[in-house]
Parts: C-alpha cells; structure tokens; sequence
C-alpha cells in the first residue's frame, strides 16, 4: 500500500478568500482505495513554496498529488516547478492544444495566446483528459515515486480524478480497499446514537466506526478492510435501532430520498415557506426530475401572501400570529387547496437575531402538513446564527415529509 500526501496550492486557499473542499474530496476517495493519507499540507502558490513543499513530499511518500496551479497565469506555477523537480522537459502536447482551441471554439471565441501555456506537459507523463474544463491532469513516475497533478476547480479535480485517477490506481498499485457505509440520521443527537449502538461495535472490533455531527443532522460511517459480510450484519444491526431517525445511505440526500418516496406512492407536493425564503423548494428541486411531483411553491414572507394565496385567515393572524400552529396548519392547507396538490408543506418561524420575544424565541419555528388524511404541525426551536436556523428549519420540514411519507 503506497503511503500518500496531498498538497492544496493556491493564494486563495491560505487567504480564505475560497474554502478548500478538494481535501476532503481526495481524502474520502483515497481512503475509500484503501490508500494511506499520511498528511495534507495547503501552501501558497509561490515558486520557491510550491519547490520546497514538493520536494520534501517526494521525498516523504510513495505517492503525491497536488490540486491547483495549473492555470495559464504568471500565478500558476506547479507544472513548471514539477519539470524543474523531476529534471523533465516541458513538451507541447498537439492533441491537447487542439482540445483547448476547440473548447474556445465552441465558445465562439479566440484562444488566447496564454492558453498555449496549458498544453505544455513534462515529458513522459500521462496526460489525462479534462471532460469539462481546460487544464488536464497529469501523472509522471519516477523510480518508485508518482506524482500526479489536478486542476484547483473542484467540479474539473473530481471528474478527472474519478475517470483518470481511480483507474489509473487500481492498476498501478496493490490495493486493499476499505469496504465503507455511511448511514445518515436527522432529528437524533450524536451522543443519542452513541448510547444506542456504540455495544454493537463492541462486539465486532473488526469493523471501525465514526459518528460526523452536523448542523443538519449526524452521519455514521462504519468500514472494515476484512470482512464485508461483518459490516452488512453490523449495518443491519444499526438500520434496526435506529431506523426512526435514518434518511438515507453513503451520498443520499434527504431531498433525493422525498422525492423518491413521493414518485413511488405517485403524490404531489407543493410548499408554502415564510422563515426559510423558498430554501424548501430549492433544495427539492435540485433534485432531477422533481418536476414529476413538485408542483410549487410560494414565499410567503408577509402576512399579506399568507392570506392571498395560503388562504390563511385574518383572525388567525391577529390572535395566533404569524409564528404559531394555527398558520402553520392553515399555510399547509391553503397551499395544497389552492395548487390542487396530494400534500401542502409549510414552514413558518423567526430565524433573528431580532423578532424573538419571551413566549416566541428566535429559532422556534412551526412546520404544518396537509395529506387526504388530515394536517397536524410540529414545533421545533433551533439555534444557532439566521443562515443555520433557516438550513435546520429546512431540513426539519424535509424530515416531516419524509416521516409522512414513510
């Protein structure tokens, strides 16, 4: 198994001004190889930085990667640096100038000259295809190093890694690949799920595990390099405990496991949002195909929506508020009567810093349902700044749909 470090270039990155997201991405997937990440070092994009930092990882590590720097400005220096390193040359790729031209061509734009920079590839290396950007990503061995370098954009760096890098791996090296599951749970605390099945894992030493908390709700991924019957048993085990409170598996989002629910039973939805501004809706229709059971939704933000188009009453404004069950409940029937859909969500509440008083804090916010089978509402309070209330708010009215659902 080859030891492995990363290192994240770029001026941007130690500056703050773009958060890093491909470490985690490298680190996940290198893991998931049964590669062994020893360390990741973020340094900036200065020649005599980046020479230094990638010396001292060759000289560390079998095996090295390295994201960013491989743009066609004077900024982007890790290709030049690493024909310095290596003692390699500088070649023109043709294929891959003609690649860029056409990518400006389809543009309908000129190729800047600068862009030529971008086919100037260290001789010998394998060049591997960027599907959706300019720079490509390139694997150079030497003796018994690999170095492979990958564009700083997030969305290009994981496409090439998953098409070029992956195989390129499994071929290269004698890998023992980590067997992993990851088990997502809303509305459950990370020391609730502890309590509940840490005796699992106490009995199954082979197989490791690791609760991830987030605003959102607690991941728990399991894995083992042994024995993957052990880890589908212990899954089971989990699934059975816990099974109120689980979502979904390894990537699925909660809005991907509603809508799947919703096409199945063929059910339409439609929402009506007040606190969360529309975040509701947003987050169901990223999902593909959510045409097929979302209808729409309205932002009633002020009272006046509530009433125009949830058909909230006025009296139920006046002496319940804004912020109560009783909206809430009238939000998610009027929504549904109005865009003549099986189920009306509606999400209500005060996400601050200002609004809140004694009997209503900021956080509280109530959640109402309508299905053929009646309304009923829930009451939660969240804390946290205005952003994280409306993101917990959301996905505490994905969760009730998908309980409904369920």
């Amino acid at each position: 198994m080859p030891n492995c470090e990363v290192l994240i270039i770029g001026q941007e990155i130690i500056t703050g001004r773009i958060l890093d997201t491909n470490s985690a991405f490298l680190a996940k997937k290198l893991f998931a190889l049964g590669i062994s990440l020893s360390r990741i070092t973020t340094i900036s994009d200065e020649k005599e930085v980046i020479e230094t930092s990638l010396a001292e990882a060759l000289n560390r590590s079998d095996l090295v990667l390295t994201a960013g720097g491989l743009g066609p400005t004077p900024d982007d220096n890790t290709m030049a640096v690493t024909a310095k390193i290596t003692k390699t040359r500088l070649i023109l790729d043709e294929s891959l100038l003609a690649q860029i031209e056409k990518y400006y061509h389809r543009l309908n734009k000129k190729m800047p000259e600068s862009e030529t920079r971008q086919a100037l590839v260290p001789q010998g290396a394998i060049v591997l295809e960027n599907p959706i950007g300019i720079a490509p990503g390139i694997i150079l061995k030497q003796k018994n190093k690999v170095l492979i370098l990958l564009p700083g954009e997030p969305l290009e760096l994981e496409k090439i890694f998953v098409t070029g890098v992956i195989p390129y791996l499994e071929t290269s090296f004698s890998l023992n690949p980590i067997f992993t599951r990851t088990i997502r749970t809303t509305n459950i605390t990370e020391s609730e799920i502890f309590e509940r099945i840490s005796r699992i894992f106490l009995h199954n030493k082979a197989i490791k595990v690791s609760y991830l908390p987030q605003p959102s709700g607690v991941d728990i991924v399991i894995w083992t390099d042994k024995d993957k019957k052990l880890l589908t048993a212990c899954e089971k085990e989990v699934v059975l405990i816990l099974k109120p409170y689980i979502y979904g598996f390894d990537t699925t989002s909660i809005e991907e496991a509603v809508g799947q629910a919703l096409k199945k039973q063929g059910l339409t939805l439609a929402t009506a949002e007040s606190c969360t501004a529309g975040l509701v809706a947003d987050r169901i229709t990223n999902v593909p195909g959510s045409s097929e059971y979302f209808i729409g939704g309205v932002v009633a933000y002020s009272n006046n929506i509530k009433k125009l188009v949830c058909g909230v009453r006025p009296e139920t404004l006046k002496k319940f508020g804004a912020v109560s069950k009783e909206t809430a409940i009238e939000m998610a029937t009027g929504i549904k009567e109005n865009y003549k859909t099986d189920i009306g969500l509606s999400v209500t509440g005060i996400c601050g810093p200002t609004g809140g008083t004694k009997e209503k804090p900021v956080g509280l916010v109530y959640f109402g349902i309508a299905t053929k089978s009646g309304v009923k509402y829930e009451e939660r309070i969240f804390s946290g700044n205005r952003r994280l209330i409306k993101e917990q708010s959301a996905m505490a009215a994905l969760d009730l749909l998908r309980r409904t659902l369920s």
